[in-house]
């Protein structure tokens, strides 16, 4: 079982790296026999029947994902994403009404090993409730959410922090959401999205069958259209008796929400009996509405309907009729045909990759220190702990967590495989020539969220200190999700560069096109950045990196091998790698021959499999 709060068809769309990574690993664990469920919570809510009751907490089933089973956790006491959880700490170390659901539905299922990704939209008891119904359980440490409710370990999202004073910086650390009114506003958007459609059926049913009786009067005189009305109208009235009985039943049956029947459906299915949980539920095809019931021997339906399928035409290959999320690009790639579409000033101290402890605490700890201490014991309680490099296990280590459950796991990507099937488009540019002056302009990237962590207001200040005669030797490709509110700024450079592209954002399939030919991809961080896709990803494509020293990426980006190195949150050390770059560009072309694609997902899969049957992993050595 996999734990996370972002729905798995989502994948990286929403809820960032991680899910996308949650994603690939499902769906690789599937192909390799496992029988694979996904739990995510903390987002959907439901409006109570009427004003006066509350809305409990239960877990529904959705329809299976590509063979994933699915299971949500609705109205969860622990909102998600964090930022919506951050006033209330002590939710996500102890919330029993949400315990006692997610571990009846662990009693049910018997998973053998539940592995969490996040606890967001979770709380600590529910891991408990995972050990208490005999399962593995193991954590990876994607983010430092464990540690810190807001997940960055940035103070005010400007600074990285190495003090909470035993939660004291963290009260007003950030602007937060108001949980009430953030869980009004996500039940009314569930109310607007799904209006009663069961009432909107009778009324379709109603209306209909006023029309059928017309046409039935009109045509009373001819014998054979009248056995075809009256077939009609009894295929209408037997319809609506199966609603009616439907909802009737529903309302009657005993349902361990103690719900009352809402006045709208809710997500998914009941999950009740053991079989409820148990069996496959494969993502229904769709059903024809009842206004156009066919004539299956007409030759027209015949005609209309010869190649109909979930995905395409094709002959092989996996179809379905699910457009939950990203599901028909997955779907698209793995068969072989991937669908590309086409506020505080932060602080500008250099940051240094040293993974300290939080100086001792002097005074009684307040609910989020209380919340960091439970969730270092949690995690020392795990039958394993996979950081994804080697500074965030040492992070971890130094807050206290138990270093004999901890290891290095470097993860996978499915962006080989992304690649591979558009690999026409990942050429390489022409080389450089060694010592040689006055050569073509050096085609820099960057592309991943424009927010402060990513860096990139550090870029453009390091492109700023450079001299003409640099710049113009500087091709920059922008792919920045969310870009648009600093594009101002490099367009304020542009007449100085040689070129600029620059793009407010991009798919993940659209990787292949916007790399391809490029010299040096920028990954410019600016806090402790656990192991940024975006470095498989230029790697993937055979592009170098010239990344800043800071969290994980030294592991994976080795200076002068297969990229650069600069000082972290630094734009003067950035500007001087640059620099140095466009006085040598040859060297681009080396560190291009030594650059190694990523780790794929498959290969980690297994990795994983050996931690599942409870082998004790060595810390992984550091890609070369």
């Amino acid at each position: 079982m996999l734990v996370n709060w972002a729905k798995i068809w989502d994948g990286a769309g929403y809820g960032g790296g991680v899910n996308g990574y949650c994603q690939s690993l499902a769906l690789s664990l599937i192909q390799r026999g496992h029988e694979v469920i996904s739990l995510i919570g903390g987002t959907t809510f439901v409006p109570a029947p009427t004003p006066d009751q509350t809305t409990p907490c239960f877990i529904r089933r959705h329809d299976d994902w590509l063979g994933v089973k699915v299971f949500e956790v609705i109205n969860s006491p622990v909102m998600a994403p964090s930022i919506v959880q951050y006033q209330n700490p002590l939710g996500e170390v102890s919330s029993p009404e949400l315990e006692m659901e997610v571990g009846r539905l662990f009693n049910m299922l018997g998973p053998d090993v539940v592995h969490f990704h996040n606890i967001e939209g979770f709380s600590i008891g529910c891991v408990d409730a995972a050990k208490r119904a005999g399962a593995r359980v193991v954590f990876s440490l994607h983010n430092y959410h464990t540690i810190c409710p807001q997940v960055y370990l940035m103070q005010g999202h400007r600074k990285v922090c190495h003090d909470s004073d035993g939660g004291r910086n963290c009260v007003d650390c950030i602007e937060t959401k108001d949980p009430v009114k953030e869980r009004q506003d996500r039940a009314a958007a569930y109310l607007q999205a799904n209006q009663p459609k069961i009432n909107e059926m009778l009324a379709h049913f109603g209306r209909e069958l006023k029309g059928e009786w017309g046409g039935f009067k009109h045509e009373f005189s001819w014998p054979v259209r009248v056995y075809k009305r009256t077939r009609r109208l009894v295929q209408l009235r037997n319809l609506i008796k199966i609603e009616i009985a439907k909802e009737a039943s529903e309302s009657t049956r005993p349902d361990t929400t103690a719900l009352a029947r809402p006045a709208i459906p809710l997500p998914g299915h009941p999950v009740i009996s053991i079989a409820d949980a148990a069996e496959p539920r494969p993502f229904p095809e769709p059903s024809r509405p009842v206004a156009s019931i066919p004539d299956i021997t007409s030759e027209k339906h015949k005609e209309e309907n010869s190649g109909e399928s979930g995905l395409d035409d094709a002959d092989t290959g996996i179809k379905s009729f699910d457009h939950r999320g990203q599901t028909q690009h997955v779907i698209a790639e793995l068969n072989g045909k991937p669908r590309a579409k086409r506020n505080d000033t932060p602080e500008r101290r250099p940051l240094l990759n040293i993974a300290l402890p939080d100086p001792p605490c002097l005074h009684r700890l307040n609910d989020y220190g209380v919340r960091r201490a439970a969730m270092v014991k949690m995690l020392s309680q795990c039958d394993s702990v996979l950081a994804v490099s080697d500074f965030v296990r040492d992070k971890f280590a130094a807050m206290g967590v138990d270093a004999r459950v901890i290891s290095t796991m470097h993860i996978g990507s499915r962006i080989g495989r992304v690649v591979s099937q558009a690999s026409e488009m990942v050429f390489d540019p022409p080389e450089f020539v060694t010592g040689a002056a006055g050569q073509r302009p050096i085609r820099l990237v960057f592309m991943g969220y424009n927010n402060t962590y990513k860096g990139l207001h550090v870029l453009i200040e390091a492109l700023e200190m450079l001299a003409p005669d640099y710049l113009r030797f500087l091709d920059l490709s922008i792919f920045a999700l969310d870009g648009q509110s600093i594009e101002w700024i490099f367009r304020r450079i542009e007449p100085r560069l040689a070129k600029l592209t620059f793009v407010p954002g991009y798919n993940y399939h659209d990787i292949p096109w916007m790399l391809g030919g490029k010299d040096l991809g920028v990954v410019p961080s600016v806090w402790w950045d656990n192991a940024p896709q975006t470095v498989f990803e230029f790697f993937a494509c055979r592009v170098p990196v010239l990344g800043a020293a800071v969290g994980g990426i030294p592991d994976f980006v080795k200076d002068g091998v297969n990229g650069m190195l600069f000082t972290g949150n630094d734009a003067w050390d950035l500007a001087r790698r640059l620099a140095e770059a466009v006085r040598e560009p040859w060297k681009l072309s080396q560190m291009r021959k030594n650059v190694k694609p990523p780790k794929d997902i498959d290969l980690h899969a297994g990795e994983l499999e050996m931690v599942y049957r409870g082998a004790k992993m060595l810390n992984e050595a550091s890609p070369t």
